[in-house]
C-alpha cells in the first residue's frame, strides 16, 4: 500500500487526537476561559480534519469499510465525548452544588451530545437505503455540526463578552442534542459545480459566503454561520419534498455523509 493510500486514515487519526487534546486541555485547565477557548478550537480543528478524510479517500480511490468505521469511532470522541466534557467542565459540574439531584441532572444533560451523538452515528451506519437511492440531506443534525454549534457558541461568547453567557448553555445543549436524533432533514455539502441546479447554487453561494466570513472574522463568524445553517435547513425541511439522486450523485452524497 502506498503512503498516499494511508493518508485518509492518518487524517482520521489526527481528528481523534485533536478530540482527545480538547479533553486533556479541559482536565488540565478546567473552566478557565483560556482552557475553554483552547479546547473549543481543538474541536474545530478536528471538524476540519473530518471534512477532509472522506473526500481524499474517494479522490485516490481508497475508500474502505475500515475507514468508515474508524471515522465513526473518531467522530464519537471528537464530536461526542469532547463537547460533553466541555459542557460539564464549563457549566453542569457546578449544578452539584445545588444538591445531588441537580448534580445528577447536570451530569445527564452534559452527556447528551455524547449519547445522542453515538445514537446518530449508529443509526446512520445501519440505516437501509431503499432501492439503492439516497436523499440529498442528512436525517438529523450530523454530529460534527452539533459539536460545531456548541463550540461556536462558546467561542462567540468568549470573544464578545470574555466569558460564556451561561443562560444560553442549556438551550444550545438541548437543541444540538435533540436535533441529532430528530428526523429533520439537514442540508449536505453543496456540489462545487454550477451545473447542479438552482438549489445547489443557493447552497454553494451560502457556503462560500460563510467560509469567507469565517476567514475574515474567525470565531465571531462561526456561531452566526451555524445558526444560518440550522435556519436554512429547517426552512428547506418544511418546504421541500425529498430529492432522489441518480447513481453518480448518490456516490458523492455518501462521501459527504461519512459521519
Amino acid at each position: 500500500m502506498s503512503r498516499l493510500a494511508r493518508l485518509p486514515n492518518l487524517i482520521t487519526f489526527l481528528n481523534v487526537i485533536f478530540g482527545f487534546a480538547a479533553v486533556a486541555s479541559l482536565i488540565r485547565y478546567g473552566a478557565d476561559p483560556a482552557g475553554l477557548q483552547r479546547a473549543a478550537w481543538f474541536i474545530v480543528i478536528a471538524a476540519l480534519l473530518d471534512s477532509m478524510d472522506g473526500k481524499l479517500a474517494r479522490a485516490i480511490g481508497r475508500q474502505s469499510e475500515f475507514g468508515k468505521e474508524l471515522d465513526s469511532l473518531s467522530d464519537a470522541v471528537s464530536f461526542g465525548l469532547a463537547p460533553s466534557v466541555l459542557l460539564y467542565s464549563m457549566e453542569f459540574s457546578a449544578w452539584a452544588e445545588k444538591g445531588d439531584l441537580f448534580g445528577l441532572a447536570g451530569f445527564l444533560i452534559a452527556s447528551l451530545p455524547l449519547t445522542f451523538g453515538c445514537f446518530r452515528l449508529a443509526r446512520f451506519n445501519v440505516e437501509t437505503v431503499v432501492e439503492g437511492k439516497k436523499d440529498s440531506h442528512f436525517a438529523g443534525l450530523p454530529i460534527p455540526a452539533a459539536a460545531g454549534l456548541i463550540v461556536s457558541y462558546v467561542l462567540f461568547c468568549l470573544d464578545l463578552f470574555g466569558e460564556v453567557w451561561r443562560p444560553g448553555v442549556l438551550p444550545i445543549t438541548l437543541l444540538a442534542s435533540l436535533l441529532m436524533v430528530s428526523r429533520v432533514r439537514f442540508e449536505g455539502m453543496p456540489y462545487f459545480s454550477l451545473r447542479q441546479g438552482q438549489r445547489n447554487l443557493t447552497r454553494l453561494t451560502l457556503f462560500t459566503a460563510m467560509i469567507g466570513s469565517i476567514l475574515f472574522l474567525q470565531s465571531m463568524a462561526l456561531f452566526p454561520a451555524a445558526v444560518i445553517y440550522l435556519g436554512y435547513s429547517l426552512v428547506q425541511h418544511l418546504r421541500r419534498e425529498p430529492e432522489i439522486l441518480d447513481e453518480d450523485e448518490a456516490e458523492e452524497w455518501t462521501d459527504n455523509t461519512r459521519f
